[in-house]
Order: C-alpha cells, then structure tokens, then sequence
C-alpha cells in the first residue's frame, strides 16, 4: 500500500504499511495538510520556512488512537473526527472523477495546494459519502474565485463564514435535509458533511486556526459546518441557481460569506405581503452587521409556508427583492446617529463606501443597505409548519459574494442516479 507523506507527496512503498502489525495496526493516509511548493520533501534534508508546519508524524496509526491523535497534532477543531484511511481517501478521490494529484488552488491563509486527495483526506476525517466529493470540489472552487475573498473571509475579525447552498437535482439525489432544522442540518449526514469537509480544509489545509492568523472576535456555530439546502418541491418560485441565470441539469452550489441566521416570525400578519416583508427588511437593515455602512449582499431564507402565501398574493422572488432592497433602506442622518460604521480615516465625515450618487450633506438622503435587488438572495426551505424566515447578512463591501457554480456531474450513490437531460 502507498502511504503519503503530510504533503500529500507520493513516498516510495513502505513495506506492510497497510497491512496488519501489531495486532490491529493500519496505515493511515497523510495528506491531511496538502502540498506546499516551498517544501521539497517533509521527510527529506531539505529545509524550508515550512518545515514548522509539518510535523513528525509516525508511518502507522491505529484508527482506534486516531481521536486522540488527532487532538495531539492540531488536525481537528475540537469536534471529534473519523480516521483518513486509504481506502476511504481512495472512494472519495474516485468518487470526484478527479486526479489525485490535481490541484485545485491555493487555501488560505498559507496559500497551501490543495490536491483532490488531500480534500478526500480531510472530507474523510469529516464523514463524508463518496457521492458527495462533486458538491464539495464544487463549492471550494467557488469560493477561490477572486471575488469572494476567501483569504480575507477566514481571517477577518468579523463572524461572516462561507455557507454552502446546495439547489436542484442535488439536493433530492445527495440525501439533503431542506426542512425543521434547516440550520443545525436537519438530521441529514449530507448537510453536516459538506459543512464539515470545508471548515476541515480550511483548518488543515489553510491552517485558518484561531489567534494566528485568524482574528474572529466571536465567530458563530456555522464556523463547525454551514451548509444547507433549498427546497426542490414545495416552493412556489424557480431555483435559485436558475434565479441566478446559472444551466446546471445536475444542481448547484452557490456560496455566500454570511453571518447567523437572524430569525424573523410572521405570526398575525401572514396574509398582508408588505407587513411581512417590512419585518425581514427590519433584520437587513439591522443596526451593527456590514451592510448597515458599507452595502453589500444578504441572504434570506423564508420557509415554504411564507413563500407560498407571497406567491398566492402574486409576488415573484424577483418582486421580493425589489420591495426588501426599497424597505431595508435607511436614512442617512439615523445611519450617522446610530454610529453604523464610523467614517473610515482620511475621509472627514463621509462614507468612502457609498456611490458618489449618495447625498451624504443631507441628513434626509435615503441610503440602500444592499446595491441592488439582485445582492438579496431569497432561498425558499425549513420547516412548513410556521411562517418562519432568516436573514443572514453578508460581509458588506469586503467579499464572500455570492458565487454560483453547476455541478459536473450527477451526486446520487451510484447505481441510484436519476437520468439527466
């Protein structure tokens, strides 16, 4: 059996690595890091300014140890995790339909190669099905495009996290959970799973750990696993990847850098369209989240129950987000009032964020907390039992904009694939 080293760099055969030794000893796979372009071999004489981040670790582990292991070399973010072995690596590289040794793309904040087998690696350790690896590659190759940020999103001192958003075919065929417990996951393996094998690539991979580099002041739970999925069937508009002029007859990942869900309750107005959306427009032009001084995108989910009840009222998403972006606006002078987002320094009393269009003389001159309809993005899922719906608020002007991305290929088990067009 081949064993990596914690580059993910092919060593020669180690002879018995793999097999039994010492009662129930087996190999298990190395390249929970990824592979660094600075370093020339981990096990080698070569020295580098990398070599302090990679560990002496033994050939040989017995998965029974692998919790503790784990613990001991920073692998994990306190929640337990299942052992890398080689022939759960080994499914989940050949799930992807990927090279092992392709390179996906830097994960910050080191900047170190993510290699197919190194996110199998650690989508392992996360208790992820082989069948999901397409979602996974899909969502991390979303967030390194240039416009979502992601070196400045798992640094920054504010609480925003990538949330993955899984819509389409995918979510019925991948076994997502889309109702009661949307957020916490629903009870489904695939929700967790996927939240959890990006938060574990960018631990180990990017080394995102607390205090150095990353600077998050309080951060929030989705930190351990965010991902969810919008509801393929009891919604009353299109999907939201379809919403978002993205083809993708397999389904889609959208991700989103996003704080918390803030939770809002419709109770006693559920027949008036404008009093319902006029209380999610409250939590997006909230006081203290990004938004409120730089604009930006937020999200918001509205259970199926809500969605229906706006549709049968004749209102399309597209008509959503024109009146939440029109009602979450705020006036200027309360803006400066409330102490929303100091001017930054070097620009006197003004907002360097704001389209020159803004009037910032007038006290009166009312100031969108999103650029446009388009940056609210509505999402129909949860429970249907309530008229329930949550906002969660973007990182303003900064990144983690929403970035949508088809997936390759189809994500059901195999042998379970529904027919595609």
């Amino acid at each position: 059996m081949i064993v990596e080293d914690s580059i993910g760099a092919r060593r020669d055969e180690v002879p018995g690595a793999g097999e039994p030794a010492h009662g129930s000893r087996w190999g298990v796979v190395w390249p929970v890091i990824g592979k660094n372009d600075d370093v020339i071999d981990a096990r080698g004489s070569g020295k580098t300014s990398s070599d302090a981040l990679l560990p002496d670790w033994p050939e040989h582990v017995d998965p029974t140890e692998w919790p503790e292991f784990s613990y001991r070399f920073d692998l994990t973010d306190g929640l337990p995790t299942f052992p890398p072995e080689r022939h759960r690596v080994d499914a989940l590289v050949a799930a992807s339909q990927r090279d092992g040794d392709e390179v996906i793309g830097p994960i910050p904040p080191t900047g170190r190669s993510a290699t197919i087998t190194a996110i199998a690696a650690n989508a392992a350790m996360a208790g992820l099905q082989p069948h999901l690896m397409p979602v996974v590659i899909t969502a991390l190759e979303a967030m390194l495009e240039p416009r979502f940020n992601l070196s400045g999103l798992v640094v920054t001192t504010h609480p925003a996290w990538p949330l993955v958003i899984v819509s389409g075919a995918a979510v019925s065929d991948g076994g997502f959970a889309t109702g009661e417990s949307l957020f916490s996951g629903g009870g489904a393996r695939a929700n967790l799973a996927v939240g959890r094998t990006i938060r574990l690539v960018t631990w180990n991979i990017g080394g995102a750990r607390p205090r150095h580099p990353v600077q998050e002041v309080l951060g929030h739970p989705g930190r351990l696993a965010y991902c969810i999925a919008e509801e393929p069937v009891a919604t009353p508009w299109p999907a939201l990847h379809e919403a978002r002029g993205v083809d993708a007859p397999h389904g889609a990942v959208t991700v989103f850098g996003c704080d918390a869900p803030h939770s809002v309750i419709a109770v006693g107005t559920a027949e008036r369209a404008e009093l319902m959306l006029e209380q999610v427009a409250e939590q997006i032009r909230a006081a203290g989240n990004s938004n409120t001084h730089t604009m930006g995108e937020t999200l918001v989910v509205m259970a199926p129950q809500w969605a229906r009840l706006l549709a049968r009222q004749g209102w399309t998403r597209a008509m959503v987000q024109d009146e939440l972006h029109q009602r979450a606006a705020r006036r200027l002078g309360d803006i400066k009032r409330r102490g929303d987002g100091t001017p930054a320094i070097g620009h006197d009393d003004r907002y360097p964020w704001w389209p020159e269009s803004i009037d910032q003389s007038n006290p009166d001159e009312l100031v969108a907390s999103t650029w446009g309809p388009e940056s609210i993005h509505v999402v129909v899922a949860g429970g249907d039992s309530v008229t329930f719906a949550a906002v969660c608020p973007g990182w303003g002007t900064y990144g983690g904009f929403a970035v949508t991305r088809p997936l390759p290929v189809a994500v059901a088990p195999a042998g379970t694939a529904k027919e595609r067009p």
